[in-house]
């Protein structure tokens, strides 16, 4: 019985840890100087049912891939001090989940990382985390976007940049790993 307590106790810790970060992202949405895309599962059910009538294997691809994602959330920013706390975020959420480094591009004043937490196969990876900021002083610019589901890493540069997605550029990359 004590086990059985001492169980339930810890399971009710991770779910409470884990919601409390989830709703740590929702701070940012009433904040004038953050805009949030959000992006959840049914909109990506709805989109995967999308009837295209194509035999284009681009297209075949884009379907399966968002009929496997759970969420998208895109946090952007001009403001220096939301851009800190986006990066504090970003450093918080890939301690917290241990998540791998994938790749980590500097240029043109541009700093991208990106992480991932490994999926069932190579190819696939369960989270995608990526965070954009400037080195230069006089672009405040910040973008921090995480991407949970079943991802096909070769195909998702595909779905953000369909999507308008801020740093979809960066992830055009990816395709190389």
């Amino acid at each position: 019985m004590k086990r059985i307590k001492i169980l339930g106790l810890i399971m009710t810790i991770a779910f409470l840890s884990t919601k409390s970060f989830a709703q740590d992202f929702s701070k940012y949405d009433n904040i004038r100087e953050i805009t949030s895309i959000v992006v959840n599962k049914s909109m990506f059910k709805l989109m995967s049912k999308l009837d295209l009538g194509s035999d284009d294997e681009d297209v075949k691809a884009y379907l399966e891939l968002v009929e496997n994602l759970d969420d998208i959330k895109v946090y952007t920013t001009e403001s220096l001090d939301y851009g800190k706390q986006l990066q504090a975020d970003f450093n918080i959420l890939k301690s917290k989940n241990n998540l791998e480094e994938l790749m980590r591009i500097k240029d043109d004043g541009k700093n991208v990382n990106f992480y991932i937490k490994p999926g069932k196969t190579d190819d696939y990876v369960s989270q995608l985390l990526m965070f954009i900021n400037s080195s230069e002083a006089s672009d405040t610019q910040s973008v921090l976007m995480v991407i949970n589901g079943n991802i096909d890493l070769k195909n998702i540069s595909k779905l953000t940049s369909q999507m308008n997605i801020p740093g979809a550029k960066s992830l055009e990359n990816l395709k190389e790993q």
